[in-house]
């Protein structure tokens, strides 16, 4: 009723405020309308709900505050953050899609009530990072305008893509440089994840990074490792780390340590000892523990400078993704 008298006032307005000879009445009819306000309505309803569908809200872990973003202005400080601006294009377009899908996947779960409210938060070590224009002005100085530009390039050519495996959004885990080869989830998390399984990735390799070590006092790891339940720390630092098992995927990764007779993974104690990742060797000379590593976070899933290489070899983010998430699906593409 409100939809007719509303025509019905328009059509008024309209017939005094123009000569009557001008207005073209042929094929008019209150129905028509009627269904053309309707459509027009059902459009900017759907366009509403576009809108929200491509907002993210982000819990900004340094002042607790939870701040809704465009999701692709986001994808674009979420790449800056976690990858170098000076990758190759497809290698961006590749890890734009994997930030995508761990939006989603952490939009379709369930909520975390210690995100207050938020979607996913900017702490790297928990979920992505994430730098904002003024972060990324500060980060690439003179270079800013053509890094902000390449970054747009690379999000806008793949937003809306997403990987998913039997229908569902993957964890799309990447780490920054691997030992050769991917890591299985099942060594670095305790579960056996079909698409994050070990791979090749020899580009790894020609990483100026590859290889680095971490020296650390007996007196430093006694105190990180002192107030862990279950480890007993003798008298002799000799003995406090001992019985690394590797993993059978020739990472390097240790899948299993006995540290002060408590038992745990290499990833627990790369944690624990702030290590670059969980592939290492250990020695202790001189009041000292040597940590000797390869590789750079938790080796799983997509290597960035893996990445970065196999698109400099000419692979294309497709390649990229179907290479270290085996048996996904690229939707929306």
């Amino acid at each position: 009723m409100k939809t007719y008298l509303l025509l019905c006032l328009v059509l008024a307005v309209a017939m005094f405020t123009s000569p009557v000879t001008s207005l073209d009445l042929d094929g008019f009819s209150i129905e028509a309308a009627r269904q053309a306000l309707l459509e027009e309505t059902v459009q900017t309803a759907g366009q509403a709900a576009a809108d929200a569908e491509n907002t993210v809200a982000v819990l900004q872990t340094a002042g607790g505050n939870v701040v809704e973003m465009n999701t692709a202005e986001y994808l674009v400080g979420c790449v800056a953050a976690e990858m170098s601006a000076q990758s190759e294009p497809e290698a961006l377009k590749a890890q734009a899609v994997a930030a995508y899908t761990n939006v989603l996947r952490l939009q379709a779960g369930e909520d975390d009530l210690a995100l207050l409210g938020a979607d996913i938060s900017d702490d790297p070590a928990r979920h992505q990072g994430y730098l904002d224009e003024t972060a990324r002005r500060e980060k690439w100085g003179d270079n800013f305008g053509v890094y902000e530009e390449k970054l747009r390039a690379a999000v806008e050519a793949v937003f809306g893509q997403a990987l998913t495996y039997d229908g569902a959004y993957i964890t799309a885990a990447y780490c920054a440089l691997c030992p050769g080869r991917t890591e299985s989830a099942a060594y670095i998390w305790g579960a056996d994840v079909p698409y994050l399984q070990s791979v090749t990735s020899p580009g790894d390799r020609l990483s100026p990074d590859f290889t680095s070590s971490t020296v650390l006092s007996a007196d430093a790891v006694r105190e990180k490792l002192s107030a862990q339940s279950g480890v007993t720390l003798s008298d002799d630092p000799a003995a406090w780390i001992s019985g690394l098992t590797f993993s059978e995927n020739g990472t390097g990764v240790v899948v299993c340590v006995t540290v002060g007779g408590k038992t745990m993974t290499g990833q627990q104690l790369r944690t624990l000892l702030g290590l670059r990742s969980p592939a290492f060797t250990v020695a202790f000379a001189d009041g000292q523990f040597t940590f000797s590593c390869t590789g750079s976070g938790h080796g799983v899933g997509m290597s960035q400078y893996g990445a970065d290489y196999m698109a400099r070899q000419g692979a294309d983010y497709r390649e990229i993704l179907a290479h270290y998430y085996p048996g996904t699906t690229l939707s929306g593409a």
